[in-house]
């Protein structure tokens, strides 16, 4: 019974999840909501599992501290290439009742269906204005100016983010306005920003099981990690410019950029040179 609930009943469960301890974290936050959903309704007079605390672990610490990594040049042209000659000549439509099986009868939603052309679109507003996936799933036509200009308030950080597309990009936009409406990647009847990115990153998944292997595990963000790499990496582009095109402070790109920040790697070559440059050397015998 809920009232018979301790802490340790709490604790146990807890350890019974065969998840990684991030997605534990976000777990026992919804438990430890539930339990102040029943104080506030006096079927139980303490929370359980208001004092149980986040497993500790190397991957249960602050994960936002560690470097990002995007995707290459070579990466994004082999999702291309499978988005034409994978997806380019099919549509797959979601059941309406049953997720993961294909829909019977008539064809389902559009949010349920997918072509490549479709995909090739969403990696593109992805990664050259670096939104998030809840802000490319939920993208309104309106919100770019004629020359190509976007302003938008972001749905996590409630920010104002400024950025620009190129040409050909801003045809395909409004192409896709003409045929799916304002809401060019399709519109939904939830307002659950999960359920809505979930089917794009189902989409994303089936997509990358045709451009594998991954050294490393793609996900949607490092979208957005690419768009701030592509921008480091040109000459000229301080980080200012890129903690405001991403709607970050400056601390949090040189944290999770620095790798691809030139005026860094300029510095650390100069300490390098400097450093050893005096140093003791072998001598150097032909042969």
């Amino acid at each position: 019974m809920v009232d018979q609930w301790t802490p340790i009943d709490v604790r146990e469960m807890r350890t019974a999840w065969s998840v990684a301890p991030q997605t534990a974290a976000k777990n026992m936050s919804t438990v430890k909501g539930f339990f102040e959903y029943c104080v506030a309704n006096n079927w139980i007079e303490k929370n359980p599992a208001r004092h149980v605390k986040n497993p500790r672990g190397r991957e249960s610490g602050d994960r936002r501290s560690e470097q990002k990594l995007p995707f290459s040049d070579d990466e994004l042209k082999r999702m291309y290439d499978a988005c034409g000659v994978d997806y380019g000549k099919q549509q797959i439509a979601w059941s309406r009742t049953i997720h993961h099986q294909r829909a019977k009868g008539d064809v389902a939603r559009y949010n349920r269906k997918w072509t490549g052309q479709d995909l090739a679109d969403f990696i593109s507003v992805s990664v050259y204005t670096g939104l998030r996936i809840s802000d490319v799933a939920t993208f309104r036509a309106d919100r770019m100016q004629p020359g190509g200009e976007i302003l938008l308030r972001t749905t996590k950080a409630g920010t104002h983010v400024y950025t620009w597309v190129p040409e050909w990009l801003q045809n395909r936009i409004r192409a896709r306005a003409k045929e799916q409406g304002a809401h060019i990647f399709g519109e939904h009847t939830t307002r659950d920003i999960n359920v809505i990115t979930d089917v794009w990153r189902r989409k994303l998944i089936k997509l990358w099981s045709f451009c594998g292997p991954w050294q490393e595990k793609p996900t949607p963000h490092r979208f957005r990690h690419t768009f701030a790499r592509i921008l480091l990496q040109r000459s000229g582009v301080t980080v200012r410019d890129v903690a405001e095109l991403l709607g970050n402070s400056e601390q949090m790109v040189r944290k999770h950029y620095a790798a691809w920040i030139p005026e860094r790697q300029a510095r650390l070559v100069k300490v390098l040179k400097e450093a050893f440059d005096d140093r003791p050397k072998p001598r150097l015998v032909s042969i």
